[in-house]
């Protein structure tokens, strides 16, 4: 099963092209069912040439020898459809293991690339878009092959055979024939390109509505709060409205194509008739060649008239699969450079050499130095905007830098894979980020390599085990959507665990007792305590309280380090983190 997967990247937002990219490690059972699909339609298409032979044979009754013919044509009929359907059920098993697998792989492979996106690019967009836009390509790999196999290659089959067939019978009418295929064939080509620029707009406009309604629902309770329903239902009103005109403008369309398939029909096919009855009354051709001709019509008529519902169709799968892939197939922010080798870690030393980064036109470090020897315990303290999280998420590499260095052990990190990076550092967010799975699992994800017993004293430590043993499930209780089923700080004790066992020699904790209760953080706070020994640690906190214990805290303003030092040296000096110390509301810091 593994060579199913491509441990490529995609690098095309072209339909085709992905198609040909998804289908190449299912090449085998491809060129199986396009060969085995062919053979079943030159069968079926060859039926309309029995017809002329029945014909005959029964015009010519009761001729002795027309019943062995007219027997003979019947076996031949029933060959003919038997071999059909036997060599599709075939096909249909190859086309099987061909559209099932490509569609797997475009899943796995637009996934595995979505995720190698930067943070700003997933804060830009909703996820339930993205993984609607993953689906959609996804799905319309299937489509793509189900449109080949048993649509245009059936067509284009039948519409060879069958003019091979009226060749025989007369040159003419073949001819007529061969151009009422080729002609219905580019118009409906032309307009159905005319159609997918409709077709990607839809798609745009469904897609833009999802993640409106989506979040609508997410924020329900703000709306009901606020009294806002009237408003919101007016805002999607807008745009289920632009949506609606699209669709028409779509829909009308492939209503347009119809209408030109239909008159292009009566031209043709009458044009057909005509002209071998004529053929029949002069006596060039047979009663069973009037009969092949209806045949050939009333087959090929089936097919040409749901052209334009194939290709209108085909236009809106790819449609959706352009639209997906520009969203998805987009460069991505933060690569890993050539020859990014993994982070290996000593000692744990974290130097800022000359920083300088601004973000959405706002400078945020100028020239920032920092050094943070190997198990240091450093504090960050600062209002609102100082750059605390934005210094995190540079070590974490989720921005790059404008100028400047950060270095883990002599290791510039914009030099390292950013796997290996972010491998070595654990991370206790503000907002606790957990799965809709399991107590167990969410915990494990810090080391997946860990013990159930090891899960469960990375518990203890985070003092979770005791309110976890209380759940009706205990450790296998489901979290709920970003863990809705539990409290704050019931989140944030399963985040801590999460890093406890994850062991990891850096520490970033980013205000990780500030959903806790008192009581609660007293108890983390030993925790937090033994799980920062031995590891270099930076840590933010606007209650000043939980930093009393850091070996220096760095006192941020406008993206610069205006005092350092221990707790009791900064309250002596009376400077800024004094008098943050001394105004503190609650134990918190005061922004104003």
């Amino acid at each position: 099963m593994k060579s199913i997967w491509r441990s490529d990247s995609p690098q095309t937002r072209n339909p085709l092209k992905f198609f040909l990219y998804a289908s190449r490690p299912h090449w085998k059972a491809a060129v199986a069912a396009i060969l085995f699909a062919t053979i079943g339609n030159i069968f079926s298409a060859s039926v309309s040439y029995v017809f002329k032979l029945i014909t005959n044979a029964a015009a010519a009754l009761p001729d002795v020898a027309a019943y062995d013919d007219l027997l003979l044509a019947g076996i031949f009929y029933v060959a003919a459809l038997s071999m059909a359907k036997i060599f599709w059920r075939i096909s249909g098993f190859s086309g099987a293991r061909w559209a099932i697998g490509a569609m797997a792989t475009a899943r796995h492979s637009l996934t595995s690339y979505v995720t190698l996106h930067s943070r700003s690019y997933f804060s830009d967009r909703f996820a339930g878009s993205l993984a609607n836009k993953i689906s959609h390509a996804a799905r319309g790999m299937r489509e793509l092959v189900d449109k080949l196999l048993w649509g245009f290659l059936e067509l284009a089959v039948t519409a060879i055979v069958s003019f091979a067939i009226l060749f025989s019978a007369n040159e003419r009418v073949a001819w007529i024939f061969l151009l009422w295929v080729v002609a219905v064939s580019l118009v409906n080509i032309w307009m159905a390109g005319k159609r997918v620029p409709y077709t990607i707009l839809s798609h745009k406009l469904e897609t833009a509505l999802n993640g409106s309604t989506v979040d609508l629902l997410t924020n329900i309770g703000a709306m009901q709060e606020y009294a806002r329903r009237t408003f919101e239902i007016e805002r999607l009103r807008s745009s289920i409205e632009e949506r609606r005109k699209a669709g028409l403008k779509n829909w009308f369309m492939g209503e347009y194509i119809r209408l030109v398939n239909s008159t292009l029909l009566a031209v043709f096919g009458g044009a057909m008739v005509f002209m071998v009855v004529h053929f029949a009354r002069i006596g060039i051709v047979s009663v069973g060649d009037v009969v092949l001709v209806l045949a050939v019509i009333f087959r090929i008529e089936g097919f040409l008239q749901s052209l334009g519902s194939e290709i209108n169709h085909l236009a809106e799968i790819w449609g959706e699969i352009e639209e997906s892939l520009e969203e998805i197939i987009e460069p991505h922010e933060i690569p890993d450079v050539a020859g990014a080798r993994p982070l290996r870690v000593t000692n744990g030393e974290l130097v800022l050499k000359g920083v300088t980064f601004a973000y959405a036109g706002n400078r945020i470090f100028e020239q920032l130095n920092l050094t943070i020897p190997a198990g240091q315990r450093v504090g960050l303290v600062g209002r609102s905007g100082a750059g605390k999280s934005t210094l995190m998420r540079l070590i974490l590499r989720h921005h790059t830098l404008q100028s400047g260095a950060i270095t883990i052990d002599g290791a510039d990190i914009s030099h390292v894979t950013q796997e290996s990076l972010r491998n070595a550092i654990s991370v206790v967010p503000q907002e606790p980020m957990l799965f809709h799975r399991t107590i167990t699992e969410n915990i494990h994800y810090g080391n997946p390599a860990a013990t159930k017993g090891q899960v469960i004293e990375a518990a203890r430590l985070a003092y979770a085990h005791e309110f976890i043993e209380r759940l009706p499930s205990k450790y296998e209780s489901m979290v709920g959507e970003r863990g809705v089923k539990l409290s704050g700080g019931e989140r944030q004790r399963i985040a801590i665990a999460r890093a406890i066992l994850k062991n990891a020699p850096l520490l970033l904790l980013d205000e990780a007792t500030s959903a806790l209760d008192s009581e609660s953080e007293v108890e983390i706070q030993k925790a937090l305590h033994e799980l920062m020994r031995g590891k270099t640690v930076i840590a933010i906190a606007h209650r000043l309280s939980t930093l009393r214990e850091m070996d220096r805290i760095l006192v941020l303003d406008q993206g610069k380090i205006i005092e350092e030092g221990t707790h009791e040296t900064l309250v002596a000096k009376g400077g800024v983190y004094s008098e943050l110390w001394n105004h503190q509301a609650g134990g918190f810091i005061s922004d104003t």
